[in-house]
C-alpha cells in the first residue's frame, strides 16, 4: 500500500509539484501498479519457475582490479566544480536531497 506521505516523497524526489487530485490519482495508480507486480511475481512459467526471479549477475567479475585511488586525482580535476580539503578532494554537486522545496 503506498502512502501519501510517499506519493509527498517520490513527488519531492522528482520535483513534481502535484495538485491533490493528481496526488490522491497517483497514490490509486501506484498502488494498482504494485498490486500488479505482486501478481506477477506468483505467476510462474512452465520452464523457468517465477518469472520474476530470474535474476543473474550479467556483469562480468573484476578479475584485474586497479589500485585504490590510482585515477581519483585525474578523475577530480576533470569535474566542472570541485574541492580541497585536508580530508581530500572531491566532486561537487548540487544538493539534491533532504532538502525543503
Amino acid at each position: 500500500m503506498i502512502t501519501r506521505a510517499d506519493i509527498d516523497k517520490l513527488s519531492a524526489l522528482s520535483r513534481l509539484k502535484l495538485t491533490e487530485d493528481e496526488a490522491v490519482r497517483m497514490q490509486g495508480d501506484m498502488t494498482s501498479i504494485l498490486a500488479y507486480v505482486d501478481k506477477l511475481k506468483a505467476a510462474v512459467g512452465t520452464e523457468t519457475g517465477p518469472i520474476m526471479s530470474a535474476n543473474k549477475n550479467v556483469m562480468r567479475e573484476d578479475a584485474d582490479p586497479h589500485q585504490s585511488g590510482e585515477f581519483t586525482d585525474r578523475l577530480v580535476a576533470l569535474a566542472p566544480r570541485r574541492e580541497t580539503t585536508k580530508e581530500g578532494s572531491f566532486v561537487k554537486v548540487k544538493k539534491i536531497l533532504g532538502g525543503s522545496q
